[in-house]
């Protein structure tokens, strides 16, 4: 009785653990400096600005909106994809068939070499452009990883609906 209680606690153990590599984190880290921390506040957007720039005060504001408006649309960019992928994850978890963790990690990979190619082909500007050039260079990449999941989570959800089958 006390080798098949073992034996049932190591099973159940061993159980555990293959489930626990199987599973998916709730949020989608790429990688990249500073991910997720992009301070749109105007007092940082001056402070970028100032740093880069001895331009007047009127150029200076006009500069720090340009600055924040990239770091918005980086910021905005990011929710998005954190709210698709929550949506990705609840959807494609439940298909046991499927190997979500390697569809997840491959999705970080294509946005992080998305973010490479593009850096990778930029000259990265100069005074203010060089954060703005850094902040849509991501946004867009976001926005790519993003759109990927938020069309399949749609295919997903009408082949359901359709009681079809799901590539």
């Amino acid at each position: 009785m006390k080798t098949v209680m073992i034996a049932l606690i190591v099973i159940s153990t061993l159980s555990q653990a293959a489930h626990a590599e199987d599973t998916v984190p709730s949020e989608l880290v790429i990688g990249y400096d500073n991910e997720g921390k992009v301070d749109t506040s105007l007092q940082a957007c001056l402070a970028e600005v100032k740093g880069v720039t001895e331009w007047d005060k009127a150029a200076t504001e006009r500069a720090a909106k340009q600055v924040c408006a990239a770091r918005k649309r980086h910021s905005d960019a990011y929710a998005v994809l954190q709210s698709n992928y929550k949506a990705f994850v609840e959807a494609f978890s439940k298909d046991r068939r499927l190997n979500l963790p390697e569809a997840v990690s491959n999705l970080k990979t294509l946005i992080k070499a998305c973010m490479d190619h593009k850096f990778g082909i930029t000259s990265g500007g100069h005074n203010i452009m060089i954060d703005i050039i850094e902040n849509d260079i991501r946004a867009g990449c976001l926005a790519l990883g993003s759109n990927l999941i938020k069309d399949e989570n749609t295919r997903f959800a009408k082949a359901l609906k359709e009681g079809g089958f799901v590539p």
